[in-house]
């Protein structure tokens, strides 16, 4: 019995412990990650399709580190990712330039 009640004082332990990470911590991230992809994508795509330079030299331009972000390139689309945790499509339109994607989200 003795065990029983020290497993679940560590199981609640833990999971306050994950909520205050949560708090405090990975929810900023993930806000971050968000417009960063959707900023990156936009950019890129932009970058790519409308002043027609290389992938390489549009990962340049970025002022801040953006090196968590990775970009994928497919049919005048890029989709910028931080993996399992945020991402963005953005998509060249004729007269329009390029235009980010809703994901329905």
């Amino acid at each position: 019995m003795k065990l029983v009640k020290a497993l679940a004082v560590i199981v609640v332990a833990l999971g306050v412990i994950a909520i205050c990470v949560w708090q405090f911590w990975l929810k900023e991230q993930v806000k971050y990650a968000k417009v960063a992809t959707a900023y990156g994508a936009k950019m890129v795509c932009s970058c790519r399709f409308v002043a027609e330079r290389e992938m390489e030299s549009c990962k340049g331009d970025f002022t801040e580190d953006v090196s968590a972000v990775s970009f994928n390139e497919t049919d005048q689309t890029i989709r910028a990712s931080v993996p399992l945790i945020a991402s963005a499509e953005a998509r060249f339109e004729q007269g329009l330039g390029c235009v980010l994607i809703e994901d329905g989200s």
